[in-house]
């Protein structure tokens, strides 16, 4: 005869559940603007819109303007905080969008490299490189900043930084993170 006790199936069920349960991962879209169409000018302002390859149902568009690129997911109307946010110093977007999914196959982050031209000081330049976290869905704003030439191990504090704090993270009260050894290249 066996014996199985109430407790035992709930241990091992508890157990299960913790063991199917995956850990995020990420998967990659282009923001290469030879891969976006250019969908609206300000001539004014010098400003440019590129609507770029979607990821899973989410809309990527890119903002250039004033030497700075914005990325907005998922905003048309750029009513999200994430679509007036940039690092300070003049800057270009990399060409990728790492994007962290959760167990449900859901975005929850993206992760961008922006390279970045701090002023030196002495009027020189800097050629940094800075990862960005960005909290999306609903609200959606910049999280983290990772000094990219700072830290050999920038792109696991990036993902760190993502699956920690993004679900958490309070866009309207919440400052942005700095992760990692600090650097010249977010600038100030």
């Amino acid at each position: 005869m066996i014996r199985i006790s109430f407790a035992g199936l709930a241990l091992a069920a508890g157990l299960a559940a913790v063991a199917a349960r995956a850990e995020p991962v990420s998967d990659y879209s282009s923001i290469d603007p030879e891969a976006c169409d250019v969908t609206a000018t300000d001539e004014e302002s010098g400003s440019v819109w590129l609507a770029c390859p979607g990821f899973r149902g989410h809309e990527v568009v890119m903002l250039e303007g004033d030497l700075r690129f914005y990325l907005q997911i998922d905003d048309p109307q750029r009513e999200k905080r994430l679509s007036g946010q940039t690092p300070p110093p003049f800057n270009r977007l990399g060409k990728m969008l790492e994007w962290r999914l959760g167990e449900d196959g859901k975005a929850f982050a993206t992760i961008v490299r922006y390279h970045t031209q701090p002023d030196g000081g002495d009027g020189s330049f800097y050629d940094g490189q800075v990862l960005v976290v960005s909290k999306i869905g609903d609200e959606a704003c910049h999280v983290a900043y990772v000094d990219a030439r700072a830290n050999t191990d920038a792109n696991a504090l990036a993902r760190e930084a993502a699956d920690a704090h993004a679900a958490s993270f309070d866009c309207a009260t919440d400052t942005v993170m700095r992760v990692g050894k600090p650097g010249r290249s977010v600038g100030e």
